[in-house]
């Protein structure tokens, strides 16, 4: 029969209890680790850079549907992240801008649902969300581009927009007031279609008020824009779209 003396006991036990509090502790070193860098992630991609895909050809040929892109919140104002409090931004958007911005339709999540949300997309690599579906969150962000600011008057023929700079006489078309170059789709209508029907590419004029942005994609007929639900407010244009990544590197203007 073997014999225990009870200093050896002790040194064993003692051994065993700082075996457990080791791994406690680095344990707790790892769960301080991972909150530190959901922190960080989640302060980078809501005050200072973000990704986007673009999912649709709605802006195509500028961006064509798959294109992976990264766009700064913080040129226009940047959300405090998991609040709905916007910080100033350095300035408002300006005509011929590409823009992530959200539809006024769209309903913005409770404050959990955010986090959640943060969450689960931080440790699945923003292939999961909680609560929506893929299409929600398709809708949810759109690629855009700024065609009127507050004051302009705007009015569509043909697909192409028309705009009255605030103190100007006269319509200008969107190419000679906007100095940037992009690629309006060629369509052929229907003859006889009716103007006010929602697809012929024509608008009566409307005058844009403070903090009212008209926006529309570059693939007229295949965009839902400003031409169907209207002007669009400030505190929904999110982010200014900077560069392409994916398929090939591209400033975007």
């Amino acid at each position: 029969m073997s014999y225990v003396s009870r200093s050896s006991w002790k040194r064993r036990s003692g051994s065993r209890t700082g075996y457990v509090s080791s791994a406690n502790k680095r344990l707790k070193y790892v769960i301080l680790f991972l909150i530190f860098l959901f922190l960080a992630f989640e302060v980078i991609t809501t005050m200072l850079i973000t990704s986007y895909k673009q999912e649709t050809i709605s802006m195509e040929p500028t961006v064509p549907s798959g294109s992976m892109l990264i766009a700064s919140p913080l040129i226009y104002g940047s959300e405090l992240p998991f609040t709905s409090f916007r910080l100033p931004g350095i300035r408002t958007p300006k005509r011929g801008d590409l823009v992530i911005c959200t539809p006024d339709y769209h309903q913005e999540a409770s404050w959990y649902e955010r986090i959640l949300n943060s969450i689960i997309g931080f440790f699945t690599l923003q292939r999961k969300s909680f609560g929506t579906t893929e299409n929600d969150w398709l809708q949810s962000r759109m690629l855009k581009r700024v065609i009127g600011v507050p004051g302009d008057t705007v009015k569509m023929e043909n697909f192409e927009i028309l705009i009255k700079p605030e103190g100007k006489q006269y319509f200008f078309s969107e190419h000679e007031i906007i100095q940037i170059e992009y690629t309006i789709g060629n369509y052929s209508l229907p003859e006889n279609m009716p103007d006010g029907f929602p697809l012929s590419g024509n608008m009566e004029e409307i005058t844009l008020l403070e903090d009212e942005f008209f926006i529309m994609g570059d693939n007229r007929s295949m965009s839902n824009d400003s031409y169907y639900w209207g002007p669009l407010d400030i505190e929904n244009i999110k982010a200014r779209a900077l560069l392409e990544y994916s398929p090939e590197i591209l400033p975007l203007q």
